[in-house]
């Protein structure tokens, strides 16, 4: 129990991080309206299933994070976090990122996961 109150205290009294889109002190109290994710919640993977099981992309389309299983996470994980760190920016156990990119982000592995049909061509005279 002492580790977590040593840990909690020396987070204090660091240097607050600083809001990498509006500049904003992200303390344990006080966050910005950027602020995604902390990885206190989970790592990456967990923050990529987060985004699905928010989607209204997904949730549209009549799917949701269940369809998917937890062996095409394992196997796409490197791909995974790669997205996350092109869409959001990681630092110091905070994922700070616009609300548009959560969708994006969730399209993006929602299409890996299920691919949409080609759509027949439409012939030209």
């Amino acid at each position: 129990m002492g580790k977590i109150n040593d840990q909690m205290q020396t987070h204090e009294a660091r240097e607050p991080i600083r809001c990498p889109f509006c500049g904003a002190a992200i303390t344990l109290q006080s966050r910005c309206r950027h602020v995604r994710w902390t990885f206190d919640q989970g790592g990456p993977l967990e923050f990529a299933q987060f985004a699905l099981e928010t989607s209204p992309y997904i949730a549209a389309r009549g799917y949701s994070l269940l369809d998917t299983s937890r062996l095409w996470w394992e196997r796409r994980a490197e791909w995974i976090v790669d997205l996350v760190l092109m869409h959001f920016d990681a630092t110091e156990g905070y994922v700070f990122g616009e609300l548009a990119q959560l969708d994006v982000l969730a399209r993006d592995i929602w299409k890996e996961f299920a691919p949409d049909q080609a759509r027949p061509a439409i012939p030209r005279y």
